[in-house]
């Protein structure tokens, strides 16, 4: 009896596992199309990288319950996410930084942060529906000394107020402060 139950729970195991896979899908396409453009092809290598959920939210709360400084209502917001798709781009071409950053003001949304500390910038924008929930938050940073960009495209159900405080927090925080000290940054916050 005891080695059949092992053998379903390892059958489950391992058919959960190779699902994951499938959902976890490294490309080397964006959907960010500056970076599929023809022009900066040989001068830039992209990586797209499609996080599954229900891999990625255990570990990110077992990540932040590891510090004792992070409260259980940011812990919580983990759970208003529901995909995740990092893009990650490195290029020395500053035609295609200027063009990423150009086609990022151009994406829809509202812009919610925006922080400048010399030519390290991070932008950050939210679509939300009728009924004031945010559906969506894309993040752009540009990282010049180490030749990266990155965009982040979030799909979630979250308030304002929830996101508001995961940003607070985010800035605060020791790492967010070490960042910020001498950037020139504002928050917004859309008025409805």
């Amino acid at each position: 009896m005891n080695r059949s139950l092992f053998r379903i729970k390892l059958t489950f195991i391992f058919l959960l596992a190779a699902g994951s896979f499938s959902s976890c899908i490294v490309s080397s396409r964006s959907d960010i199309d500056v970076f599929n453009k023809r022009e900066y092809s040989s001068a830039v290598s992209v990586k797209t990288i499609r996080v599954p959920m229900f891999i990625g939210k255990p570990i990110v709360k077992n990540y932040l319950r590891f510090d004792e400084n992070v409260p259980g209502d940011i812990i919580s917001l983990t759970n208003g996410i529901k995909k995740v798709r990092v893009t990650l781009a490195e290029t020395t071409n500053p035609k295609l930084v200027t063009a990423f950053r150009t086609s990022i003001n151009r994406l829809s949304g509202a812009e919610w942060l925006s922080v400048h500390n010399g030519s390290q910038w991070i932008y950050l924008k939210v679509d939300q529906n009728d009924q004031d929930v945010i559906k969506r938050i894309t993040v752009s940073i540009s990282v010049p000394e180490a030749n990266q960009l990155v965009y982040v495209n979030v799909k979630c159900h979250l308030t304002p107020d929830q996101l508001s405080k995961l940003i607070n927090y985010t800035m605060h925080s020791e790492k967010g402060n070490s960042f910020l000290e001498g950037a020139g940054k504002k928050l917004k916050k859309p008025s409805n």
